[in-house]
């Protein structure tokens, strides 16, 4: 099993990078992506996405996606962009086959261009994954089935016209989110997660290697149901949830959670923590998740919090 440290860096990364996906024709109004410092001329066609911080075509289903991590970052993601062979051999892990390895001047400077494919059920996707840095390290998905006519000139296009600004306010960022959420003590926000998803802590530590403050996250997208009622796609995310395959679950049950009818799972890894786990699909089909871990001996102090803040969680409407 891996260990405690290990697990809060994934859980504290769970910005993690999906995908984005875009259409050829670009209008030339620049807009800001609402929660982050990115503004961009917007392929036509292309609105505000619901589930994420970025831009969607319903239509072609392509898509941009923003994501966005402290500044510090920046060095250590730049060593995966630093030459073709190294990104192909971080990014097949992902299921992305890289072809190629370009730089791209924008007004943030120049940033590395990586392109390649990825397959994703049965369709196969051209995608495009760009770093930049400004006030956050920015990392920009382009991802569009390759049947949409969109190539690499379209992806340089998009990226020269991003312009990187300052900092939303954590309410901005939180107001973004495809659900409603608000922090309840002792636990307080460090940040949201790639426009999809809030991580809160108890403690002085934004970042704690050593995995002793309790975390907490929420984090809301589509639910692949496949069919699975509420308490097998519960137990079949958080067994799939990296570092969780070795849970004991001792506590399931249905729970109202984001104003439906949801289902929790609470136990312990064995090691001295303890979890619970919220989740409630939504009428459309979007799924929202908490996830809150702690020390056994803490954990009864924090549990008034945790369930405060389940409470305060309802979706928002599709946009």
């Amino acid at each position: 099993m891996r260990s405690t440290s290990t697990r809060h860096a994934i859980l504290t990364g769970a910005f993690a990078l999906f995908v984005a996906f875009a259409v050829p024709a670009f209008a030339q109004q620049k807009q800001t992506v609402p929660g982050t410092t990115v503004s961009l001329v917007a392929p036509e066609g292309f609105t505000v996405a619901s589930g994420f911080a970025g831009l969607q075509n319903e239509k072609t289903k392509a898509s941009i996606v923003i994501v966005e991590m402290p500044a510090e970052a920046h060095a250590q993601l730049s060593a995966l962009f630093a030459n073709l062979e190294s990104a192909k051999a971080n990014f097949a892990r992902q299921g992305v086959e890289l072809e190629d390895r370009d730089e791209v001047e924008t007004s943030a400077g120049k940033v590395p261009l990586l392109s390649g494919t990825q397959k994703a059920n049965g369709v196969t996707f051209a995608k495009w994954i760009a770093l930049l840095k400004g006030v956050k390290t920015v990392l920009v998905t382009i991802q569009s089935p390759e049947d949409a006519d969109f190539d690499g000139d379209d992806a340089e296009t998009l990226l020269k016209s991003i312009s990187l600004g300052s900092e939303p306010s954590m309410a901005d960022k939180i107001g973004a989110l495809p659900f409603a959420v608000a922090a309840a003590e002792p636990f307080r926000v460090v940040d949201t997660l790639g426009g999809s998803g809030i991580l809160m802590t108890v403690g002085p530590l934004n970042a704690d290697p050593s995995g002793k403050q309790p975390i907490l996250i929420v984090a809301g997208q589509l639910a692949a149901t496949q069919g699975l009622t509420i308490e097998q796609l519960s137990e079949t995310l958080l067994r799939q949830t990296r570092g969780f395959g070795d849970l004991t679950i001792s506590t399931r049950e249905k729970r109202p959670f984001a104003g439906t009818e949801g289902y929790l799972l609470a136990g312990d890894d064995g090691a001295g923590k303890r979890f619970e786990q919220y989740l409630a699909v939504g009428p459309d089909g979007r799924f929202v998740r908490l996830i809150a871990i702690a020390d056994a001996d803490q954990f009864d102090g924090l549990k008034p919090g945790i369930a405060k803040i389940a409470g305060s969680i309802a979706f928002k409407p599709a946009k």
